[in-house]
């Protein structure tokens, strides 16, 4: 027996934890409008027999079964009491009962998420996505008053650096991608004329958080770059992210990274940001074999950068049989396709979330090939030299 996903709620108190009810909703297949920051709107859900409420994060966890803040609710109890009671700890729940709440409070964060998914995926599907074996440690409600709680979210954290938007792009542009060690290397490629900045950010690990920053920073030499010529060139910044260890489910590895990518760039200079970072699943351990799996890790990037700064804007990287293979164009994230050769070639491979092409090799003079990459119809594209370097301007 199972709960129809337009029947599952998920509820959080806090922004941080509405970000985690919009991931789990993805996996689960549960509309992004059954995520809800209101009080009274949880309250009256879980009331109803006919629908489930998760209650994700401490907060939320708190407030549903003391009521601590004393929040005006449906029945005009007074603070400290409530009619709900707790499904039975340790199990995923597939029923939907009146005056019942599932507990997806962890004792960390990641805890939180990973209930969250969990617990949404089985009231929907009766059983842990592929993966997920055991259910972390879940909260017992208290009667406090979280700092930072609110009766009413409707709004995720955002961070107010953002991109330039004068560095988007509405046709076709072809920038070059390299491996700079110094920031004069990046001014080089400005004062060629080089439209973008295509960089790899970090490289994989084996272990949690699954990358790491390269030791030169080249993404903190092209903020550099770009805060001293006031250049307005975009700027893709690539993440390679391994698989994941086992035991970690493809969505958690995914996250991890994501939340790694994006606490870095809250610390780069100035006040440009990457037009897109870009998850390169790759490295260490077992890739991803099914198509589930593989979107699952890159929906789990997303999930992490976004629940850092929910402005940045999230992609992946492909080969064109990964992209056919593993049905990426069903996925609502930018994708960067790598294309070899350049020269008499063309993209195998369609799909309305393709923003560009990551082409190998060019050669000098590059206009031919930036010519030829132009027509492939991508809007932020680069060219890459076989030495990895700027060798010369693109035209």
């Amino acid at each position: 027996m199972t709960v129809s996903a337009s029947h599952v709620y998920l509820y959080a108190a806090t922004t941080g934890d509405l970000v985690k009810c919009f991931a789990a909703a993805d996996i689960a297949g549960i509309p992004y409008a059954n995520c809800t920051g209101n009080f009274q709107t949880a309250w009256k859900m879980a009331a109803n027999a006919s629908t489930l409420v998760i209650a994700v994060g401490g907060a939320a966890l708190y407030s549903l079964y003391y009521n601590p803040c004393d929040w005006s609710n449906p029945a005009a109890m007074a603070g400290g009491h409530t009619p709900f009671e707790l499904e039975p700890s340790g199990r995923g729940i597939a029923e939907a009962r009146a005056n019942y709440l599932v507990n997806a409070a962890g004792y960390t964060s990641l805890d939180s998420l990973t209930l969250a998914v969990m617990l949404a995926y089985y009231a929907v599907h009766g059983t842990f996505p592929r993966g997920y074996t055991s259910l972390p440690q879940q909260e017992v409600p208290q009667s406090v008053c979280v700092r930072g709680a609110s009766p009413s979210v409707t709004t995720v954290a955002v961070n107010t650096t953002s991109i330039d938007p004068t560095s988007q792009v509405t046709a076709p542009s072809v920038g070059v991608y390299a491996s700079f060690t110094t920031e004069a290397e990046v001014m080089t490629a400005l004062q060629q004329g080089w439209p973008g900045i295509g960089v790899t950010a970090a490289l994989g690990t084996q272990t949690s958080p699954y990358t790491h920053t390269l030791a030169n920073q080249p993404d903190v030499l092209v903020a550099k770059a770009l805060a001293a010529s006031g250049s307005h060139a975009w700027w893709l910044s690539f993440w390679t992210v391994s698989w994941p260890q086992s035991g970690t489910t493809f969505y958690q590895a995914g996250y991890e990274g994501g939340v790694y990518a994006a606490q870095q760039i809250a610390k780069y200079p100035g006040s440009r940001r990457p037009n897109f970072v870009i998850l390169d699943p790759e490295g260490y351990n077992s890739p991803a074999t099914t198509a589930a799996d593989f979107q699952s890790f890159i929906n789990g990037f997303a999930a992490g950068v976004q629940s850092v700064n929910s402005e940045l804007q999230v992609a992946f990287y492909a080969n064109q049989w990964q992209y056919s293979t593993y049905q990426l164009a069903k996925l609502d994230i930018p994708a960067f396709i790598a294309i070899a050769p350049i020269a008499g070639n063309k993209p195998e491979v369609s799909g309305s979330n393709i923003k560009g092409y990551i082409a190998y090799y060019a050669s000098c003079p590059a206009a031919s090939y930036v010519a030829q990459v132009k027509l492939w119809g991508g809007l932020y594209n680069t060219v890459q030299f076989p030495d990895s370097g700027v060798d010369c301007s693109p035209v």
